[in-house]
């Protein structure tokens, strides 16, 4: 008689833990993060140079929205290289080759640019509120 097939139990009916960042998920986004940040920048710029054109301060809002996700993609690249470092260095641990992991002139420029990237943010969201209040405000003086 043949023996019994066995068949593996299908993965989707499964519960399991979620799968911990690997080195190569934390490289892609090493990669990624920093150029998208970059991207929000100049679209943001762009946004800016127009509006500054058109003499309004209403597309303020969106380029306080594009600069908040460039500074929070600053900081996802930061936490993305500082856990790649302990990855690596916890992988080579046993090792006698040790890797450089250190935390270099870059790092400490993201470091940076983020809180910055942030506050710009949140200036460019209060000028495009406070414009609005002051020309309501001198919008009804003129009627009165």
């Amino acid at each position: 008689s043949l023996p019994p097939l066995s068949v593996p139990p299908c993965p989707s009916l499964l519960v399991s833990a979620p799968l911990p960042l690997s080195l190569a998920d934390l490289n892609r986004c090493q990669i990624l993060l920093p150029l998208i940040s970059l991207g929000l920048m100049c679209f943001g710029a762009l946004i800016g140079l127009f509006a500054c054109s058109c003499h309004t301060l209403y597309p303020a809002i969106g380029t306080g929205v594009l600069h908040l996700l460039a500074g929070l993609c600053t900081v996802g690249t930061v936490a993305c290289f500082a856990a790649n470092v302990e990855l690596l260095h916890a992988k080579t641990q046993s090792t006698q080759l040790s890797p450089n992991g250190d935390y270099g002139w870059s790092f400490c420029l993201a470091c940076v640019s983020s809180p910055l990237q942030l506050m710009a943010a949140a200036l460019f969201i209060w000028a495009a509120r406070t414009d609005r209040t002051e020309y309501s405000r001198m919008m009804l003086y003129r009627v009165a």
